[in-house]
């Protein structure tokens, strides 16, 4: 693998992130009555996800190339975080204000969704042999 194949693959999984974290901010948003903390908008969204999943993608080749069973090292190391974060997000801070209860769900959320993905969608598409067409795979086999 190369770290294009990385990159790339950071790449489509952040673009599919935004898209479902844009569906789970839409109904959860609606189902909860959350108006305020406009943070979390689709421009936000659509920037922030990419971006750290193409750095994603890019420790993921890291890992590949220095660290023996490096995907399986990769997913439990990007579960692990994401559990970390996930919990400093959920026991951090004032419990009493409704508002940022309704708020730290919605973080909550983003976070557990971005985790996932990276864990389980770099890998995925990094290692997919027909996504990224090699020259040999474009002029045939000779």
């Amino acid at each position: 693998m190369t770290l294009g194949r990385g990159i790339l693959a950071g790449l489509f999984t952040g673009i599919i992130a935004s898209l479902i974290v844009i569906a789970y901010n839409v109904i959860y948003r609606g189902a909860v009555d959350l108006l305020s903390y406009d943070v979390v908008m689709p421009v936000s969204i659509f920037f922030f996800f990419p971006c750290i999943n193409l750095v994603a993608g890019g420790i993921y080749f890291l890992f590949l190339d220095h660290i023996r069973k490096g995907r399986e090292v990769y997913i439990i190391v990007v579960l692990i975080v994401t559990a970390l974060i996930a919990f400093f997000t959920a026991f951090n801070g004032r419990h009493n204000d409704p508002a940022l209860e309704k708020f730290r769900g919605l973080l909550l959320g983003l976070e557990v969704i971005e985790g996932c993905m990276a864990a389980f969608l770099i890998p995925f598409f990094a290692n997919h042999p027909r996504i990224f067409l090699t020259d040999k795979d474009i002029r045939g086999e000779e």
